[in-house]
């Protein structure tokens, strides 16, 4: 070396940097699910109770505002409890709910949102045909579950449409896609977190297998666009048709779908369960993947697009 020359000094190495910050790893659902359908009963047979205190008895058979007034309850004390453990947690609303992606085709949206209708519906009516000779009493209370025409004046049946075409899409995606399978998924892997939120959304809707579908695709939707728009309008138009469905002839009759064969409901099964599965396994997540909400989903990481395998 030269005296001219200054001694070579190692490069420094590039600065680190920090982990992004996981806000879910704060959050806590545990007791949300446990609490939140014993207080929309509870609310119901409060409503019910007082109005018959309140008149006497001379609306006893007044059905239209107790159950406005639990769906009020129900829909208004989930975003008011959105709103605070996103808040506590630190969750941007906006990130988590993010943009549609550029050049998304919704008719393969709607595609996709046909099928599992069929497939919805068709594995009600197996589910119903089976438990008719095994479990009578458990299937008469899953159809006393289900949604019906709404009874009363005509605001009772327009306050009942803006709530399942409206408010019930968009409160439920969010607390089903968007905090439960971010939650999960942190805490038990992308992929435990989409089964998990699935089994809860068709568990709530007493139909395990065919809503537990709907959600799983939702779920798959969410990972794969990463925005919880898709999901809503996918949710919102499957209930806008379950809705214009209940008010056409015989639409109302939720018994008649448990009197079946159970012919068309193989039929619409096995049609529909190879398409459904196709499209499962080729957006399902990586083993390593991560929530939408920290950049991942399959628009980010083409690996995940193409599944694990």
């Amino acid at each position: 070396m030269s005296e001219t020359e200054a001694p070579s000094v190692p490069a420094a190495d590039p600065p680190r940097e920090d982990p992004p910050d996981n806000p879910f790893e704060r959050l806590r659902t545990r007791w949300l699910i446990l609490l939140w359908v014993p207080a929309i009963f509870m609310v119901l047979v409060l409503a019910t109770g007082i109005i018959r205190l309140a008149t006497g008895g001379a609306f006893a058979d007044d059905v239209a505002t107790p159950q406005i007034l639990s769906m009020l309850a129900a829909y208004g004390g989930l975003v008011a409890w959105l709103l605070w453990a996103c808040r506590r947690a630190g969750v941007e609303l906006g990130r988590l709910i993010g943009r549609v992606p550029a050049g998304h085709d919704w008719a393969i949206t709607g595609a996709l949102l046909a099928v599992t209708i069929a497939f919805s519906y068709g594995s009600w009516e197996l589910v119903a045909w089976w438990l008719s000779r095994v479990a009578p009493d458990l299937l008469t209370w899953l159809v006393q579950m289900l949604p019906e025409r709404p009874a009363g004046n005509p605001g009772h049946h327009i306050f009942m449409v803006l709530i399942l075409v409206g408010a019930a899409p968009v409160v439920e995606e969010l607390l089903f896609r968007g905090v439960l399978f971010s939650r999960w998924g942190v805490k038990w892997g992308v992929r435990a977190g989409i089964v998990t939120s699935a089994v809860a959304f068709g568990l709530l809707h007493a139909n395990v297998v065919g809503i537990g579908m709907v959600g799983l695709v939702a779920a798959v939707l969410y990972f794969q666009t990463r925005t919880l728009i898709v999901p809503i309008v996918f949710h919102a138009t499957n209930n806008a048709l379950a809705t214009v469905g209940m008010y056409l002839p015989g639409g109302a009759d939720t018994t008649a779908i448990a009197d079946g064969d159970g012919w068309l409901g193989f039929l619409l099964v096995f049609v529909t369960l190879p398409v459904l599965i196709w499209y499962l396994w080729r957006f399902w997540p990586a083993g390593d993947a991560v929530i939408p909400y920290l950049g991942g989903g399959a628009e980010n990481d083409e690996q995940d697009a193409e599944g694990s395998g």
